[in-house]
């Protein structure tokens, strides 16, 4: 008989509600604490004299200690209290923002970004854990899905508020200013958390238990058993392709657009801000995809790999037109990456909460989208004076084309280990 795993779930909406917002919240002020960097890029380079590979070193060693720290928080999510770690991550974000906002050279930068990403990367895992213990099953989906919402309009947030920063400030102002945001968010999650666990130790309801084929024994699987399985390394390897395409890209179109269309640098960013608007229509987009075409996590997520693949396709064919339309295409191309992303970062630990490893999915998921960003971050800026623009679009191009062969491949393992 198998061992069974089952946590206390939330019995009142509103408690659940509450947590929600709570998670939402949290991750959304980890974009301001992040992305503030990639937002001032093109302004960092204007006022400091940096060249492109030295600034995308900066956001590659977050992308690498990120992605490490993934792998570390997803097996610290299973075993330790998962609201802990998110405190911490919060906190330490906060004065590494402090940090980057004092760093006077490319080597100081570089340690406080990596410690940021550390810290940061104690938080997405821990919060796919607590879904998964503590909201009831027939609200999961729902609940990972509607997180994403913090994606797009984090980075709208942090585009927008760092043009207007950057335009009457300084770009090392934005770095405070996200600090002190993170601090606040930091006391309200301590005080919310708190107050959750209590309910739960007071009110908390056992759920019936979901039964999973004897074909993978429940708790007793190794990682390794599980991850062979279902063919999770072939989604490994799409979510490299999916962070090469939406966090690689996204930290170089305002640079792009300066270059491209000689821009002013907070001309540049404000435009920029196009792009998450579009990147929120794909959370929910890939969910009614999936839920009522492929109904297969990962035959959906090929489907927006091929059409991030025709827009890059078309943006390489149409460059040097209107930006508006060169806005568009990368809000399209970028949109689809992001449903890619809910996909397989989201929905797809959600698969492993019976055999309590829902937290060490979810980080070697989202490890390797951002080894993606990682590479590209840097490799992009490098590649990009090299080649050229034009050039290195047709890459990120045929890089979707690799992204929707390995979902192609993967998708019948997944079948298989869903339906068991």
């Amino acid at each position: 008989m198998d061992n069974i795993i089952q946590k206390k779930k939330i019995q009142s909406k509103k408690m659940q509600s509450m947590l929600f917002w709570l998670c939402w919240i949290v991750y959304f002020s980890t974009y301001l604490g992040r992305l503030n960097y990639s937002a001032s890029l093109t302004e960092i380079i204007r006022a400091e004299g940096f060249d492109k590979g030295a600034a995308g070193l900066i956001g590659t060693a977050f992308f690498f200690s990120y992605g490490f720290g993934q792998l570390i928080s997803g097996i610290l999510g299973d075993n330790l209290k998962p609201h802990k770690m998110i405190l911490v991550g919060v906190l330490g974000s906060g004065i590494c923002n402090v940090a980057m906002g004092l760093s006077t050279s490319i080597w100081q930068m570089v340690a406080a970004w990596c410690m940021n990403g550390l810290l940061q990367s104690l938080i997405w895992s821990p919060i796919i854990k607590i879904f998964s213990d503590w909201i009831p099953k027939n609200r999961q989906k729902t609940f990972c899905i509607n997180i994403n919402s913090s994606v797009p309009i984090g980075t709208f947030a942090t585009y927008g508020i760092t043009a207007f920063v950057v335009w009457k400030f300084h770009w090392r102002t934005m770095f405070f200013f996200s600090s002190l945001c993170l601090a606040a968010i930091g006391a309200i999650w301590f005080i919310g958390s708190r107050k959750i666990e209590k309910d739960i130790e007071k009110n908390g309801v056992l759920e019936d238990v979901v039964s999973v084929s004897n074909n993978i024994k429940q708790q007793n699987s190794s990682m390794g058993k599980l991850i062979l399985a279902s063919g999770m390394v072939f989604l490994c390897f799409g979510l490299m392709f999916q962070g090469i395409l939406k966090d690689g890209v996204t930290t170089w179109i305002p640079t792009y657009i300066r270059e491209e269309f000689h821009m002013e640098s907070v001309v540049s960013i404000i435009s920029t801000t196009i792009i998450p608007i579009f990147n929120l229509s794909g959370v929910y987009l890939a969910s009614f995809v999936n839920k009522k075409i492929f109904r297969n996590e990962i035959t959906t997520s090929a489907s927006f790999f091929a059409i991030c693949a025709v827009m890059l396709f078309i943006l390489r064919l149409y460059s040097g037109g209107s930006v508006i339309i060169v806005l568009i295409l990368f809000g399209v191309a970028t949109t689809a990456m992001m449903a890619v992303n809910t996909m397989l970062v989201s929905m797809v630990p959600i698969y492993f909460a019976p055999y309590g490893k829902s937290s060490t999915a979810s980080g070697i998921l989202n490890s390797s989208a951002y080894v993606g960003g990682a590479v590209s971050t840097y490799g992009i800026g490098v590649l990009s004076e090299l080649i050229g623009w034009d050039k290195t679009i047709f890459v990120w191009a045929i890089i979707a084309v690799a992204g929707m062969l390995v979902c192609m491949v993967g998708k019948t393992y997944w079948r298989k280990f869903t339906q068991n």
